[in-house]
């Protein structure tokens, strides 16, 4: 008895070994027609794509070099004369000594926008006495301010609460910028020089 049952254990496991076996296999098969399935499907798609490109290229046509160019002619630059305009600018900055600037456009800058604003107002800048006075009309308010040239321009920064930036070209255009708070005044225009007569007539 003790023989029959261990071969019967015996030929069961020997069964069972062969079912474990076969299902390995099945598995094994299933994953391998998996992977050639997968790639000839893959390669069938990327054969595909390159006749469609291939398509694609040949659709372009090559124009022809006889053409006429139509992009904008580039023209030398002429540094004499960049040369020279600076030199200009640089004597014309370094001359004057009084100014009167009125602004052709402006803006009222805040948080979360900039605003055009029509301005009536005027600046008068004297490098001898070293200040800034902004007018409207005949009323000016007038702070101390640091003059610097830097090549062909002219930095000012003025002093105490209100915090303005001009710089001019020469003595021709000028950009402002003045701060009351954290909002910001941006003024451009022009400026010529300045005599005390033309104030009286």
């Amino acid at each position: 008895m003790f023989f029959q049952k261990k071969l019967a254990n015996k030929f069961f496991l020997g069964e069972f070994i062969k079912k474990i076996k076969n299902k390995k296999y099945k598995i094994m098969k299933t994953k391998i027609l998996f992977i050639i399935a997968f790639v000839l499907s893959s390669s069938l798609v990327n054969s595909a794509n390159a006749k469609n490109q291939n398509t694609k290229l040949s659709d372009i046509k090559i124009s022809n070099s006889q053409n006429k160019d139509e992009r904008e002619e580039l023209h030398s630059i002429d540094l004499e004369k960049l040369y020279k305009d600076a030199e200009n600018y640089y004597k014309l900055a370094k001359s004057w000594q009084k100014l009167k600037c009125l602004p052709k456009s402006g803006f009222i800058c805040t948080k979360h926008e900039c605003k055009r604003k029509d301005i009536s107002a005027h600046i008068i800048l004297d490098k001898k006495q070293k200040t800034v006075s902004r007018c409207e009309n005949d009323n000016c308010e007038t702070f101390v301010a640091e003059f610097e040239q830097t090549g062909s321009f002219v930095n000012i920064q003025s002093k105490g609460p209100v915090g303005s930036l001009i710089r001019i070209l020469g003595d021709s255009r000028y950009k402002e910028i003045t701060t009351v708070g954290l909002d910001a005044y941006i003024a451009n225009g022009n400026c010529e020089i300045y005599n005390e007569e033309d104030k009286k007539l």
